[in-house]
């Protein structure tokens, strides 16, 4: 409240004497009002209010708005036949997790949600008090999975932590403030008050500065279109071609057949060897191109964190379009099902080390680290991580399973995103492994059947 005038006001000068002073003004020029906003970590009573009204929000407001868009669809047809009820459940499916994303990710990268600004909170960077930027809200949205999971741990983190940072905080590098408004200080000159400076604030925190940092647009590649174009659709004829040139030899020698399991993983590193050495003759002879150039760099401890959520969310991509893939290409036999399973049904740790080892670190240093690589720094964001997807998609034509594709492409869209952000090809590994392990073990195990 503002400075409230009184009969006099007395200071103690030298002697011991007294002397009358006049009350401070009613207004500082440097405030007007007399008042400051000052900024503190956000307590966590505070913070989880907030959280429980967004998800009011959510929940309510996107209950409406999805019960709207049901009604729209029933109306139009859909939810009768089979494919209807795909395509259907796909679009409530993609609505749901697109809009909870987009909720969160707008308001966050705008400083608050709804929820928040309403009870004065903002999210800030923790060095220099902009904005979040893009890569720091997805690491606070993988941490935000992360404490779902593990609620109660997550919990007494904040409660207990510096600055009450949770561990979406700690993995995006950012802060919660909560602004609280106090008046400004005064002192006596000898001849008039005049305001000596803003108040303290209980602990060191970033002001907002409502600033954004410009993004850094990636560097261009220093390979070509010269380079990435005959890595790609010489690729699978050089595969083939080198297994089957090693099937006739190990014939011709009489070494005789080893296992099934054994020789088809044999041939999968061959084929994948193949691939690897046409990267290097390309970009490693002619281009001199670094493994750090194309994406083997260390990568922060808080991008492996991110792996599980950004698994979460290449399945979701994965089941959506494979939903909208089932309703819209014509049906097809499971081949790579068929293929898995007849090359690798002796052995399951086999089948784990080409399946979920060496196929995922060799298609993500051609699709994300060349292919993506070369994209990005050429063309906008959103058609690089698009073109390279469908580069990845098409790369599994040969199956001739049509309903594939789209989940295939959608899991691409998840990887070159996670590659962007993190700058370094692990991360996207760590991903592609874990989703060919649980695809292998579903297989061979027998909970999917083909």
């Amino acid at each position: 409240m503002e400075p409230q005038a009184s009969a006099s006001y007395a200071v103690g000068v030298p002697g011991g004497v007294t002397q009358p002073v006049p009350p401070p003004p009613a207004a500082p020029v440097q405030a007007p009002g007399g008042y400051a906003m000052v900024w503190s970590p956000a307590p966590v009573w505070r913070r989880a209010a907030a959280a429980a009204l967004n998800t009011l929000i959510v929940v309510v407001g996107g209950g409406f708005f999805l019960g709207f868009v049901g009604s729209l669809l029933r109306s139009g047809g859909l939810g009768g036949g089979e494919q209807s009820r795909l395509v259907y459940a796909a679009i409530i499916q993609a609505l749901t997790v697109g809009g909870v994303l987009a909720y969160f990710g707008r308001g966050w990268s705008q400083g608050a949600t709804p929820g928040m600004r309403a009870l004065r909170l903002s999210i800030v960077d923790r060095g220099s008090g902009d904005l979040p930027r893009t890569d720091q809200v997805l690491l606070r949205m993988a941490g935000g999975v992360w404490g779902i999971v593990l609620l109660p741990v997550a919990l007494l983190w904040c409660c207990f932590s510096a600055q009450r940072r949770g561990w979406h905080d700690q993995l995006a590098g950012t802060i919660v403030v909560s602004g609280e408004i106090r008046p400004w200080w005064w002192s006596w000159n000898g001849e008039r008050w005049e305001p000596s400076g803003a108040p303290a604030a209980p602990a060191a925190v970033p002001q907002p500065t409502g600033r954004r940092a410009a993004p850094t647009r990636p560097d261009r590649s220093r390979w070509t279109w010269t380079d990435v174009l005959p890595i790609v659709v010489l690729q699978l004829p050089v595969a083939l071609v080198g297994q089957l040139a090693v099937v006739r030899a190990t014939r011709a020698i009489g070494l005789g057949r080893p296992s099934p399991s054994l020789g088809s993983l044999i041939l999968d590193v061959v084929a994948y060897g193949l691939i690897l050495a046409m990267i290097w003759l390309f970009l490693g002879l002619r281009r001199k191109v670094s493994l750090a150039e194309i994406g083997f760099r260390p990568v922060p401890w808080r991008w492996v964190a991110a792996a599980l959520p950004a698994l979460v969310v290449a399945y979701a991509a994965e089941v959506i379009l494979g939903e909208l893939g089932n309703a819209a290409l014509p049906p097809s036999a499971p081949t790579q099902c068929h293929d898995i399973q007849q090359a690798y049904g002796g052995s399951v740790a086999l089948a784990l080390l080409g399946v979920a080892v060496v196929a995922p670190l060799v298609e993500e240093t051609l699709f994300r680290g060349v292919v993506f690589g070369w994209m990005r720094g050429r063309m906008p964001l959103g058609l690089a991580v698009v073109g390279s997807a469908a580069v990845f998609a098409a790369a599994h034509v040969l199956y001739l399973q049509w309903t594939l594709l789209p989940p295939i492409f959608g899991i691409g869209c998840v990887l070159a995103l996670l590659y962007h952000y993190s700058r370094s090809l692990w991360p996207g590994i760590v991903v592609h492994a874990s989703i060919n392990t649980i695809a292998t073990l579903a297989l061979l195990l027998g909970a999917v059947h083909c």
